[in-house]
C-alpha cells in the first residue's frame, strides 16, 4: 500500500495546523526532499520523488512529495521512522 509523505509532515518548525503529523520531539527541522527520499530508501520503502508538487495548505511553496510503500505500518509509524533516520544521518 502506498502513502504520500509531504516534508511538512515531519517539520518541527511547522504547527499541527500547518500540517505537521508527528510530535515535535520526533520531528526534525526543515527536512529536505532528498533527505526524506534517502531515509525511505534506507528503510526499503521504495520511494518515488515528485519534486514539482506543492502541499495543498501551502500551495505557493514548491515543496515536493515522496510516495512510499508503507507495507503493514501505519502512516505515523512510517513518518517517525523516516524522521529518526534523518536525525541519525544529520549527526554524522
Amino acid at each position: 500500500m502506498e502513502t504520500i509523505i509531504w516534508p511538512v509532515y515531519i517539520d518541527s518548525t511547522r504547527s499541527r495546523n500547518q500540517g505537521r503529523k508527528i510530535a515535535k520531539k520526533n520531528s526534525i527541522q526543515e527536512p529536505r526532499l532528498t533527505e526524506i527520499s534517502r531515509a525511505a530508501r534506507n528503510l526499503k520503502l521504495n520511494p518515488k520523488t515528485e519534486d514539482d508538487k506543492s502541499y495543498p495548505r501551502s500551495w505557493w511553496e514548491n515543496s515536493g512529495r515522496i510516495i512510499v510503500e508503507k507495507g503493514d505500518l501505519s502512516k505515523i509509524e512510517v513518518l517517525i521512522k523516516i524522521s529518526s533516520k534523518i536525525k541519525e544521518s544529520r549527526k554524522k
